[in-house]
């Protein structure tokens, strides 16, 4: 589990967030097992495009996810990528 600290400024939350969910991306697919799933939470912005689709490259499926609970005008959502195709080579 890991939270970037909210500054308050959207543009820097977001990069945080976004370079928190990559550096977990790097290790799922070192540890993760074919078949696998990677879940993360991240804020809704301009570079989100390259962390799905780098998630496309390494996974069967990927979606977006928005708990019931979540507020509607929250950024917050997450992006569950699941059938990992095995590590890059």
């Amino acid at each position: 589990d890991m939270a970037a600290p909210a500054m308050g400024h959207k543009q820097t939350d977001h990069l945080r967030v976004m370079a928190l969910a990559e550096a977990a991306l790097d290790l799922a697919e070192d540890v993760l097992a074919p078949g696998g799933a990677f879940l993360a939470k991240v804020l809704q912005g301009g570079a989100g495009q390259e962390l799905v689709a780098r998630l496309r490259l390494g996974f069967a499926k990927v979606q977006h996810v928005k708990p019931k609970a979540s507020r509607a005008d929250s950024a917050e959502v997450y992006v569950l990528a699941t059938g990992f195709r095995g590590s890059p080579q």
